[in-house]
Order: structure tokens, then C-alpha cells, then sequence
């Protein structure tokens, strides 16, 4: 936390002299600004900072929390000794973290930040305030996805009459009302096609840019187009969770993204990602728990396929083949198992004591090391030295990526919602999925990293789960859209809210989490806690928090198996 602090603070420092801060506050509501009084453009990595330095969201949401309840981590002792956090969240009266990154991190948080760069650009001179028309643009896209990610999981927020306390003189500024989800995906969708018409309409010539202020971008490639990519990118996710509420609304936008001159997300080179840097030491809060392994089902589909993307998601396991033999005959591994460089865990809590299955949790005598493969720490955590010798390696934080939108794009031509050609996007996504992980691999120094080859991922293509199949295209996908999750947790998450996969059966069958024999659902969104009578904001909060109820599928405020509008049933 301490580089993302100075950093800002250097940022801050470089461009705005206190000389430059006397001009604008010694009459804000009347003074005309030209873009050489103050450099609006250092205002961004706030923003930036907000959605993707919380390392308490990545202590408590991620960490603890989201990778458990998706059943996409498992812990040595197995999911019993994570039960109440899978259960509930870190408290059952506490907000999600993610809240601070829209409305109070790095000072004034996401929404401040490209609230008040607005507010500055349209104080600016006429001529001034036009060449930044592309940059007060792009400041809605970091703005509406935070908003959106927050929603995603509480459902109703304070947007569309939020922000406004410290530029309005009405009292009510301090009481803003709470947009429903519903209500909310209609204002961004309409925010976002706004931004990507200014940029579609506006040359570039003659326009300022955000350059390295762009901590995602980090002025690389065509700036006004990689926002308005990412722009229409959040559009077609948003559509996604739309679409068993509000199909032809949600089709009407897929449509619309895909008819624009500009589109989604068309390359890796123009991924929205955050790159920590090489040297940061993000440890602390960051810190993962020891041994955590990958969920057995989806490690074998991608072991017996040989993913090429196993090895910077996973370590092989540390037990040698020897070991797994003498262990096999003195009866502490099953006959019936078969040796794997890389396994998984079972996710049921019942599976760590269960006589077929908790030889998974198990060091053997012989060997001090479990069974089953450990997660590649250090693609998580930039602190964790993975290769003795290398010293540390960087961190990407993936918010939208052009495998991600091609995976989307050949769901929704087998869904008949676009005639795209879904095999094809269907590779392209694999290709693309493929080529980040061994980026992300390579940057994270993860242990034993070996680079890509176009050998084997052309072999891999070629298995025949993977070779496209009509009959079982949308599984075939969405498997892919699994393990292309991995690295984004909200994603994985809602991914398998929203299709309910894995199948019952399939090519990766679906595990019963059992606990003392008893099902247990995987929760489905975060507890809301009732305001206080003493909240400033005590009656939009009750009106949002009742609205919500009236829908059955909603549940109890503190009932995590509930559903947000856009869960539908």
C-alpha cells in the first residue's frame, strides 16, 4: 500500500504546483481554467488506484471468500476448515470491500476522482475543454465499471445522484438516492455508448491524451480507441447479466456493439488490465494461504488435454511417481488412482475425510508433501520470490480481455443471439487465453515457467474435447470460459452463476459440495446489512434495501444463497 500511496502522492506533486491549487480553489464556482493551470490528466491514477489497490478486498473478498464460495480454490485441510467464510462473508453485517473502491479509496475513490476531473475540464476555457473531450470521456468507463462491479454483488447503488456533495450546495447531495440494478445497467449502457460516440466523432488530432496517467493503458496503442474498446466491452458484459431478465434489451446492445465502427476488445495488445509493477511489494493482505490447490474436476479436464495453460495456473505435485506408487501399495492411495504431474482437489467438505478421496489432503509417509498441486502464488501475489534467483516478478489484474470477449461472442452465436461464426471466435478465444496466461506467467516468474509453443498449443486444440463440436458447442465454451476465469474472480463467480456450470455431467462434471452428508449451495451474492436509524442516509438506504426484498428470489438481508436482480432463477 505504500507504492500506491507514493505514487499518487508523485503524481500529484510532478504535475500541480501549490500555485496551480490557489487558482482553483480561490473561487471554484466562478474561475475559468485553461489545461496549463492545473494537469487534470494526474487525477486519473486515482481512479485506477481505487479499483485495483484495495489490498483488503483482495484479503477479504478474493481471498477468503469469492475463490472459495466458486469452488475454485480448496485448502490443504480440505473445505470444511473454510466452512463459516463459505458460509458467510468476513462479517454477516459488513459491506464488501469493493464498496470503498467506487466511493472512498486513494481519498475520494473511483467515482470522485472522474467526478472532479469532469468538473475541472468543464471549467476549462473553450478551447481548452476541447481537447480534452476524449479524455472526459474516457473518465465514465473506470467510473461505470465500478459501479457495476459493486452492484454485481449488492445490487441496488448510489449512482446517478452520487458524487455531487462537494459541488452542490443542496443538502440533499448528502442523501443521494440508490439506483436498482436494473435502473443502473440502463444508465451505464447509455454513459457507455456516449463514450464511444464522442471518441468514434472526435479526430485525435489536436487532442491532449492521458499517456502514462492511464494506468491500464500506460499509453500504449491508440488511446481514444482502446477506451471506446473497453467501453463497448463492458456494454456486451453487461448484456451478458442481462440477458434471462431483459433478452431483446440485452440482445439490442450485442448488436449495437457489434455494429460499431470501433467494437469490443479486438486484440490482446488491447486488453484492459492493471500491471503491477516489477518491483512491488504487494505482500501483507495479498498473502495467500498455504497449499491451496485447484478444484480436482477442472484440473484433470485440463491435465488429460494438456492445457498449456496448467503449468502457470498450477505446480506439478511434489509427490514423485516413486512416492505415489509405495504409496498405492501400502494402501494410502486407492488402486484404482492413476499418478498426474498436476491433480486437484475434490471441493465438498466431506471429501477431506471421506476413505475414496482424502488420500487428495494427505502427506505419505515417505513424502512430506501432499498429493494434489499447489496454485502458482506468485500469478497472485508479486511478494512470493516463486524462482530462487529471480527475485520477484509483476502481477496483472485482468478487468476485461479480448479472449473474454471472444469466449462471448461464440456463446452468443450458439445461442442464435448473433450469426457470428462461433468456431471461430471459439478459437481465437483459446488462442488469446492461451497467449495471456503465458504473459501473466512470465511476468509472475512463476515457478518453472516455460513459454508458449505454437506445437502445442495447435496439439492441444486438436484433442477431441477440445476440437470444436456443434452438438456440444456452448459446453465446449463454456469450459473454456472456466478455466479462462481463473485469473478474475468476480468473473469465475458470476460466470457460474449466470450458466450454471459446470453440468451434472460432462466434460468437467459438476461436484456436489456436500457437508455431514448435507448439500450445500454455493452462496450467490453478499450480505446486506440494515442502516442504522442514526444514517445520515438511513431512508434511501431502507427504500433500496425494501425494494429489493419485494422480489422472493432476493431472500433474507443476510440469506448469501440470495440473488441480486440480474441472478434470475
Amino acid at each position: 500500500m505504500k507504492f500506491l500511496i507514493y505514487s499518487t502522492i508523485l503524481f500529484l506533486a510532478i504535475s500541480c504546483s501549490r500555485e496551480d491549487f490557489r487558482k482553483v480553489n480561490t473561487n471554484p464556482d466562478n474561475i475559468i481554467l485553461t489545461d496549463k493551470d492545473i494537469d487534470v490528466r494526474a487525477i486519473f491514477p486515482n481512479a485506477v488506484l481505487a479499483q485495483q489497490g484495495n489490498d483488503f478486498e483482495a484479503f477479504y473478498d478474493w481471498n477468503r471468500n469469492i475463490k472459495y464460495w466458486s469452488a475454485g480454490w480448496v485448502p490443504v485441510g480440505g473445505m470444511g476448515v473454510v466452512a463459516t467464510r463459505f458460509q458467510t462473508p468476513f462479517s454477516a453485517s459488513s459491506n464488501p470491500y469493493r464498496l470503498e473502491n467506487l466511493y472512498t479509496r486513494e481519498t475520494m475513490g473511483v467515482g470522485g476522482a472522474c467526478f472532479e476531473m469532469r468538473s475541472l475540464i468543464d471549467k476549462m476555457s473553450a478551447d481548452s475543454s476541447q481537447r480534452y473531450k476524449n479524455i472526459r470521456a474516457i473518465t465514465y468507463v473506470p467510473q461505470a465499471y465500478s459501479a457495476f462491479y459493486l452492484s454485481d454483488i449488492v445490487g441496488s447503488v448510489a449512482y446517478s445522484d452520487a458524487f455531487r456533495v462537494r459541488y452542490s450546495n443542496d443538502p440533499n447531495a448528502l442523501r443521494p438516492k440508490y439506483d436498482t440494478q436494473e435502473a443502473l445497467y440502463d444508465t451505464l449502457e447509455n454513459q457507455l455508448k456516449a463514450v464511444v460516440a464522442v471518441i468514434n466523432s472526435n479526430p485525435t488530432s489536436g487532442q491532449s491524451t492521458l499517456g502514462t496517467y492511464d494506468l491500464y493503458y500506460r499509453g500504449i496503442g491508440d488511446e481514444g480507441k482502446n477506451w471506446a474498446m473497453a467501453a463497448n466491452s463492458l456494454r456486451l458484459v453487461i448484456a451478458m447479466r442481462m440477458m434471462e431478465r431483459k433478452p431483446a434489451a440485452a440482445k439490442a446492445i450485442v448488436l449495437s456493439v457489434l455494429a460499431d465502427p470501433i467494437g469490443p476488445i479486438n486484440s490482446r495488445a488491447a486488453n484492459w488490465v492493471f500491471k503491477g509493477g516489477p518491483d512491488r511489494a504487494n505482500g501483507g493482505n495479498y498473502n495467500l494461504a498455504a497449499n491451496i490447490s485447484g478444484q480436482k474436476n477442472v484440473v484433470d479436464f485440463m491435465y488429460r488435454n494438456a492445457d498449456p495453460r496448467i503449468r502457470n495456473m498450477y505446480r506439478r505435485t511434489a509427490l514423485t511417481e516413486a512416492q505415489f506408487t509405495t504409496a498405492k501399495n501400502n494402501g494410502s492411495i486407492p488402486a484404482t488412482e492413476v499418478y498426474q504431474e498436476y491433480t486437484g482437489r475434490p471441493a465438498s467438505f466431506d471429501a477431506a475425510t471421506a476413505n475414496s478421496t482424502r488420500h487428495y489432503f494427505n502427506n505419505f509417509p515417505g513424502a512430506t508433501v501432499p498429493y494434489s498441486s499447489e496454485i502458482q502464488a506468485g500469478l497472485f501475489n508479486a511478494a512470493v520470490p516463486a524462482n530462487a534467483g529471480l527475485g520477484q516478478g509483476r502481477v496483472n489484474f485482468p478487468v476485461i480481455t479480448y479472449a473474454e470477449v471472444c469466449f462471448m461472442r461464440a456463446e452468443l452465436a450458439v445461442k442464435g443471439v448473433t450469426t457470428e461464426n462461433a468456431m471461430e471466435w471459439y478459437y481465437k478465444g483459446i488462442d488469446a487465453s492461451a497467449g495471456d496466461y503465458d504473459e501473466w506467467g512470465n511476468d509472475a516468474k512463476v515457478f518453472n515457467y516455460a513459454a508458449l509453443t505454437p506445437a502445442e498449443l495447435t496439439a492441444y486444440k486438436a484433442k477431441p474435447e477440445i476440437v470444436y463440436n456443434p452438438a456440444r458447442a456452448l459446453e465446449q465454451i463454456y469450459a473454456q470460459q472456466l478455466v479462462n476465469f481463473y485469473r478474475s474472480f468476480n468473473e469465475l463467480w458470476a460466470f457460474k452463476k449466470r450458466t450454471d456450470y459446470p453440468f451434472t455431467t460432462g466434460y468437467i462434471p459438476a461436484e456436489i459440495l456436500t457437508n455431514g452428508g448435507n448439500v450445500v449451495p454455493m452462496p450467490r451474492r453478499w450480505s446486506i446489512a440494515p442502516p442504522q436509524i442514526t444514517d445520515f442516509n438511513y431512508a434511501n438506504k431502507t427504500a433500496a434495501i425494501s425494494q429489493m426484498e419485494e422480489d422472493p428470489e432476493f431472500r433474507a438481508l443476510s440469506d448469501i444463497t440470495g440473488r441480486v436482480w440480474w441472478d434470475k432463477q
